[in-house]
């Protein structure tokens, strides 16, 4: 009989103690020593009056140690936190992450002057050192970027200013939304809630009369207090296009597209491969309200399932499917999977004092990773658990590049946890014989894929809007929900009487400080890794060597070079793009046929 795997990680393994270890104090010093003699020898450097290339490779290598170093520490907090979020010694390890991050910053500043002063020839002589080489990547990338910037001294400014400009703004909308209260009924009492919980009680309340009651709850709550939040969010924008006119940036999108490591004319290829199924999504949203006697429809409708999973799944048989899945793919998948499992990687247990949600946590020194989440036993947690171990097995692709190689984009993250939990789902669906079950399996795929090629395009193109707009000046709240009004209509126009209007205020990534337009990253990833899905559906044959060799690549080429490097696909075409979306549509077309009859 298999023994049963712990619910709980082992964070002790890394630091004995957690976040009250003397390890790991004595590696917070190493590192703040680190910084500090690194940005000593860097003036020093910057001093001489003959450049000495052999100190420069050793400053890069001090900060290639401080950036995962810095990465673990933070992680490590984030991990300590999420346990146990009265953890006060937590919470402090995180202050102090914040601030070695900004000096990590600083440092990063100080070397991209040093990189454009180079020559072109004295450059790529060089990055050909055997030293660097695989680093080379990012390290062009970055001189590239700093001469679309200002001097190194007033990109400090803006740092330093950001922190009671952008980050402060961003802050703001945090502990604003934080504060808010929503009255709702909770088992015959009421209660005053997060936005949050009000949230998922509209969606996933137990009839819809209590889901109808949260959602106006929620929009009175939003209400009183959109002009509070129209502000920041003007704030939020204001600040970020004052930067982008000191740099002298044109385009908009520009910061989201370096972040990214993508074209524009690759965005402009996948919204329009979208477009072209918007019938088909429109017509699976109608047939699953019509299913589940929704008419008239309104915002909270949209999720909430028409079809429900009699069953659970417990946390012995998710391991099963998943180890099962993983190693049909390969052994070094598989094999990594037990891994994980074997040696307490992974946080699921269901209890008070954990935080919500659930993430990947990388430990790149150790080369290791740790999962956290709150396994309920559903088969959304047994998803939710692939996914994140996605995350982990694209970690342990990447923790044996140097440091440099492994900074990947935003949408790139994504492409390994999409594709486990494109692997383990389509699994489950196909050994689902039951009808009932199996239209619950396929409207929890078609959700999730509804979330990347409808909500977040259409997030967007309303952001889109409104920086346009912001730039003539400030916009209030009932312009804000008019064009959020116009973007929507455009998928849910007849289909539902009231939309969700005021979005805009609890989707934390329009207030994201560092990532620009943070919405769209993740279609891009969701659809990046559906093509190499497909890729691997058609074309088995080597395909898993070649999967890892495009997560270890990653942090060393654009999505563009890396679907045209590993997919033989050209990115910036219409046609990959569509067939990125054959899994979501091919679940909405049997969704189709299966209720025809209803």
């Amino acid at each position: 009989m298999e023994q049963t795997t712990a619910q709980t990680w082992n964070l002790t393994s890394l630091y004995a103690g957690t976040s009250r270890s003397e390890e790991l104090k004595a590696f917070l010093k190493d590192l703040q020593n680190t910084l500090e003699q690194a940005a000593g020898q860097l003036q020093n450097y910057r001093g001489m009056d003959v450049r000495d290339n052999d100190a420069l490779l050793e400053i890069i290598d001090q900060f290639q140690y401080a950036l995962l170093a810095w990465e673990q520490l933070d992680d490590f907090a984030i991990c300590a936190y999420a346990e146990n979020v009265a953890d006060q010694a937590a919470i402090a390890l995180m202050d102090e992450s914040a601030v070695l991050k900004a000096k990590l910053a600083s440092l990063q500043i100080e070397l991209d002057q040093v990189f454009a002063e180079f020559t072109e020839a004295e450059w790529q002589m060089f990055t050909a050192s055997g030293r660097i080489e695989a680093s080379s990547f990012y390290l062009n990338e970055r001189r590239r970027m700093v001469k679309d910037r200002l001097p190194a001294e007033l990109e400090r400014m803006i740092s330093a200013l950001s922190v009671n400009g952008l980050s402060g703004w961003e802050q703001q909308h945090e502990l604003t939304l934080t504060k808010l209260r929503v009255p709702i009924e909770v088992d015959g009492e009421l209660q005053h809630v997060s936005i949050g919980q009000a949230l998922n009680e509209a969606v996933n309340g137990k009839d819809r009369a209590s889901r109808k009651r949260a959602a106006e709850a929620v929009a009175e709550t939003c209400e009183a207090q959109a002009e509070t939040v129209a502000a920041i969010l003007n704030r939020v924008a204001g600040s970020r296009l004052a930067i982008y006119e000191q740099r002298g940036w044109d385009n908009k999108l520009k910061e989201m597209l370096e972040h990214n490591r993508i074209q524009e004319a690759s965005i402009d290829a996948m919204l329009t491969a979208i477009d072209a199924n918007k019938d088909l999504y429109r017509a699976y949203i109608e047939r699953k309200l019509k299913v589940a006697g929704q008419d008239p429809a309104s915002w909270f409708d949209l999720e909430s399932p028409a079809f429900s999973l009699s069953d659970k799944v417990d946390f012995a048989t998710a391991k099963i499917v998943i180890r099962k899945q993983f190693h049909q793919f390969s052994d070094k998948l598989g094999n990594f999977a037990d891994r994980a499992f074997e040696q307490d990687w992974i946080e699921a247990e269901n209890r008070p004092g954990k935080a919500e949600g659930g993430f990947c946590a990388s430990m790149p020194l150790a080369k290791e990773s740790r999962i956290f989440l709150t396994y309920r036993e559903t088969y959304q947690d047994l998803i939710t658990l692939a996914h994140e171990l996605g995350h982990a097995y694209h970690n342990h692709i990447i923790h044996d590049e140097p440091a440099l190689a492994q900074q990947k984009g935003t949408s790139v993250a994504e492409t390994a946890s999409t594709f486990m939990e494109n692997l383990v789902l389509d699994a489950v669906i196909e050994q689902t014989a039951d009808e009932n079950e199996r239209l619950a399996m396929l409207e929890m795929k078609i959700r999730d894929g509804l979330k990347y090629v409808v909500s977040v395009p259409n997030m967007f193109r309303f952001e889109r809007k409104f920086y346009d707009q912001r730039a003539e000046g400030m916009i209030s709240a009932a312009q804000i929900k008019k064009m959020i009004a116009e973007v929507e209509n455009e998928i849910y126009g007849g289909l539902v009487e009231e939309l969700a209007l005021h979005k805009w205020m609890f989707i934390g990534h329009f207030y994201d400080a560092e990532k620009a337009f943070y919405n769209i990253p993740y279609t891009i990833g969701y659809l990046f890794s559906n093509g190499v899905y497909e890729q691997a559906k058609q074309q088995p044959g080597g395909f898993p060597e070649r999967y890892d060799a495009l997560l270890r690549d990653s942090g060393k080429m654009t999505v563009e070079q890396l679907g045209e490097h590993y997919l033989g696909a050209d990115i910036t075409q219409v046609a990959f793009w569509q067939d990125a979306q054959k899994s979501l549509s091919s679940a909405i077309e049997e969704y189709l046929e299966l209720t025809e009859k209803y």
